[in-house]
C-alpha cells in the first residue's frame, strides 16, 4: 500500500494542477483496499476517491485523504450459463479504460469498440457508466467487486444492483464514497457485430471508403 503525506496530485488530475492533499492512499490489491478502507473509516478526516482525475478540477489544496486504486491485471472468469459466444473478463479497477478496449480488440473480444478513447480507469467506468456513440458501460458490466469502507468487507454487486442509467449509478448517489471498487467484470462477445448507427459513424467511414470496418478500424 502506498501511503504519502502532503502528496502532490499533479499526476492524478488531467488538468495538470499541482494541488496537494494531506494524505494519499493507494491500494494495489483487495487486501490493501481493505486496509485503506479501515484507515478512511478510523482517521475521521474527509476523503475523496479518485480515478484518473479527468472529471476533477482542483482549485486549492485538499485538507483530507485521497484514495486511488492501482489494482491492475486482467483475467477471464467462468460464469454459469454463459454461452459459447460470450467471454467474461475481470479487470482491476486501476487499469486505464482505453487499454481495456485495445486489449479486447486485440484478443477478439467485442462490444467495447465504440467506447475507445474515453479517459479514465476501470473503476470509474462502473461508477460513471461511461458511454459514447450509442454504447454504455452498463451494457458490458455484469458484476462490480468492491470493499465496503464501513466494514472492510469485500462485496459483489450485480449489474441490476447498481441501478445504471445515463451516466449514473448508485455509486454516484446513495453509495457515494462508501465503497472502494477493486474489480469490474465485463461480458464481451467473440462474434464481431459493429454498431455503426450512431451519429456520423457511417459517414465518417465512408470518407475513408470503409464499408465493412474491422473492429480495429
Amino acid at each position: 500500500m502506498k501511503d504519502i503525506l502532503n502528496c502532490s496530485l499533479l499526476a492524478h488530475n488531467t488538468f495538470g494542477i499541482d494541488a496537494r492533499c494531506s494524505r494519499f492512499l493507494e491500494y494495489a490489491s483487495v487486501e490493501e483496499a481493505q486496509q485503506v478502507a479501515l484507515l478512511l473509516r478510523d482517521e475521521g478526516l474527509p476523503y475523496i476517491i479518485v480515478g484518473e482525475g479527468s472529471n476533477l478540477l482542483l482549485t486549492k489544496d485538499y485538507d483530507g485523504i485521497v484514495a486511488h486504486s492501482a489494482i491492475l491485471g486482467c483475467k477471464e472468469v467462468s460464469v454459469d450459463g454463459a454461452n459459447a459466444d460470450e467471454v467474461y473478463v475481470s479487470y482491476g479497477s486501476g487499469v486505464t479504460w482505453d487499454d481495456v478496449v485495445a486489449e479486447s480488440v486485440s484478443n477478439g473480444w467485442h462490444g467495447a469498440e465504440n467506447l475507445s478513447l474515453i479517459p479514465g480507469e476501470v473503476g470509474a467506468s462502473a461508477v460513471q457508466n461511461i458511454g459514447a456513440y450509442g454504447a454504455e458501460a452498463k451494457d458490458l458490466i455484469t458484476k462490480v467487486e468492491a470493499v465496503e469502507i464501513a466494514t472492510g468487507k469485500l462485496v459483489v454487486f450485480d449489474n441490476q444492483d447498481c441501478q445504471y442509467s445515463y451516466r449514473q449509478s448508485k455509486f454516484k448517489h446513495e453509495w457515494r464514497d462508501q465503497y472502494l471498487v477493486t474489480h469490474v467484470i465485463y461480458r464481451l462477445k467473440k462474434t464481431y457485430a459493429p454498431d455503426l448507427d450512431y451519429g456520423n459513424i457511417r459517414a465518417s467511414l465512408a470518407t475513408k471508403n470503409i464499408e465493412h470496418p474491422t473492429a480495429q478500424q
